[in-house]
């Protein structure tokens, strides 16, 4: 069991190759009813549905596994999509076999729950057969599951973790009914383990990586060569939509990817995550031609050649109804005859497990990553008529699962069309309190899409009002809002920041608005101004409004 282990790499995936010397940063949740939220709380915060709304503090690897014993059993560890959940797994049972960890372990099993997604696991036993270990049925039962550690990883892709009775062997375990001295470790995307935090003993979270590991992985990944290194972090710094995905390794290692394979080509760089994603799929597209012996030349996913073009509109359609569903896992069933996994696993888009397991050794498939198979699901509806395009948006709009997509689909399409634009007016503007305003949402979309004349007319429609209330802003919203005011410009009559804010996204701001906004009578603001830095970037910020009349 252990050989098995010793050879595991940090991720799953071979392409984006992804370095030996990937790491991340854990955090301990507090059980607290403290509201005060400090700045490590805010680092944390992304603006996403899985932001871990709790107070937390840094904790090191070696102190938070050799805290785990059979009396502190059962460990949630919490983190967003490519955040590093499933490479912590990966070094827990590497190093685990190695001997640096848990020695009083005596049989670790590392269980991607994907594997059991169409299947519940029904006792011990599955877990065994899909090791091929049933022979340490009666010793691991007789020891009450003394000297065993399970470690789930992807609660999120597990289906049947519930049931209406609450007696399925796995919330047994949970609850220390069966296999009571057992250790248990779970990670999770945070939306999906909401019901689970009562049951624990620990929580953590894979944090993914902060501003100073950002700059010391850009660092060693150029350790002859400083001075690109330097580039990279500048390219960073000027696009802080695009730092902002940098705290997700996976992205990380996409981007400088993307930068090397750009700057080698002479061709130009992402500016939003649309362009990110768009690059790097092309990217995947032409590595897949050319470990193939094919020489095409390919800039844009609209040109891939007509045999191939059936089948990534294939995928990307299935990408489409996996996301509408909230799936990450696809079975074969679900592709029907449309194409085979050798097909995808060729491709190079999808992720092919062929571990044997249950469903009869059925190779499972899924996205490399959640964003990439949402970014795909925005696609597929891209290339539908546009009457089908205007019904799927109006569907799905205002779902917090499908929030991603409908800002991929804006970036894609750049907005172009009046049909899509008017599908998501109402979902642009909010009627609360006096009257319509532009929200946060809204300008996220119109960012993504580069389309400043929607950001106009956006504006004209509320009378000039922009409304941010209760939100813990991330850099990339501080880009957005930039960027939004610079595009309407005249069209801007009222500013409302009723939320936290901070020196640096209020420089950010200040750098985006490159000329006077004379149009902004009335500026609010709902914040403690007591921070000296905070102060003097408001102080810069308000010279860009010269004629203000009510300041709050």
């Amino acid at each position: 069991m252990k050989g098995r282990y010793r050879s595991l790499k940090p991720a799953q995936v071979d392409f984006p190759p992804v370095p030996q010397f990937s790491f991340t940063n854990l955090a301990l949740i507090i059980p607290t009813n403290e509201t005060n939220r400090n700045a490590f709380y805010l680092n944390t915060i992304q603006g996403s549905v899985d932001d871990v709304i709790e107070t937390k503090v840094t904790i090191t690897y070696e102190d938070l596994f050799g805290s785990i014993s059979s009396e502190n059993r059962v460990f949630l560890i919490e983190g967003r999509p490519g955040c590093g959940k499933t490479t912590l797994t990966r070094k827990v049972s590497r190093d685990w076999s190695e001997g640096t960890i848990m020695g009083e372990v005596k049989y670790l099993f590392l269980i991607p729950l994907r594997r059991f997604y169409d299947k519940p696991i029904s006792g011990l036993s599955s877990i065994l057969d899909y090791f091929h270990l049933r022979i340490l049925d009666t010793e691991v039962r007789e020891n009450a599951g003394q000297g065993v550690c399970f470690i789930f990883d992807g609660l999120d892709e597990y289906s049947q973790k519930y049931t209406a009775d609450g007696q399925s062997w796995f919330e047994q375990l949970l609850r220390g009914e069966i296999l009571t001295c057992s250790i248990i470790m779970i990670t999770s995307r945070p939306n999906a383990s909401v019901e689970l935090r009562e049951s624990v003993n620990t929580k953590g979270e894979v944090l993914g990586f902060l501003s100073k590991q950002i700059d010391e992985y850009i660092d060693k990944s150029y350790p002859n060569n400083p001075s690109m290194a330097g580039d990279v972090k500048t390219y960073l710094h000027n696009h802080k939509n695009i730092q902002h995905m940098c705290y997700v390794p996976l992205h990380l290692v996409m981007i400088i990817f993307i930068y090397n394979t750009c700057e080698n080509d002479k061709a130009p760089l992402p500016k939003t995550e649309t362009d990110v994603y768009h690059t790097f799929t092309v990217m995947s597209l032409i590595r897949y031609y050319r470990k193939n012996g094919k020489n095409v030349v390919l800039n844009t996913l609209q040109s891939l050649p007509t045999s191939e073009l059936s089948l990534f509109l294939s995928i990307s359609k299935l990408a489409y109804n996996a996301t509408v569903g909230s799936k990450t896992s696809i079975s074969l069933h679900d592709i029907k005859d449309e194409f085979s996994a050798s097909d995808v696993a060729n491709l190079g888009i999808i992720v092919v497990d062929k571990k044997e397991g249950l469903s009869g050794g059925e190779p499972v498939l899924s996205f490399f990553h959640l964003t990439n198979q949402e970014f795909l699901a925005a696609y597929y509806v891209s290339t539908l008529p546009s009457n089908e395009q205007k019904k799927a948006i109006k569907e799905h709009v205002g779902k917090s699962h499908m929030s991603v997509v409908l800002k991929f689909l804006c970036g894609i399409t750049q907005l172009q069309k009046d049909d899509h634009w008017n599908a998501i007016e109402e979902y642009a503007l909010i009627n609360k309190w006096d009257g319509k305003k532009v929200n946060l949402k809204a300008l996220h979309c119109i960012f993504e899409s580069q389309n400043g004349q929607r950001c106009k007319e956006l504006f004209a429609k509320t009378g000039g009002k922009l409304l941010i209330r209760d939100e813990i802003l991330t850099l990339l919203d501080y880009c957005v809002v930039g960027y939004c005011l610079e595009s309407a410009t005249d069209a801007v009559r009222e500013i409302s920041l009723k939320c936290q804010l901070t020196s640096e996204g209020l420089g950010i701001i200040d750098e985006k608005i490159t000329r006077c906004m004379e149009s902004v009578k009335n500026f609010e603001i709902l914040d403690d101004l007591c921070d000296k830095d905070k102060c003097s970037a408001l102080t810069k910020l308000f010279h860009r409004f010269p004629n203000v009349e009510s300041l709050k």
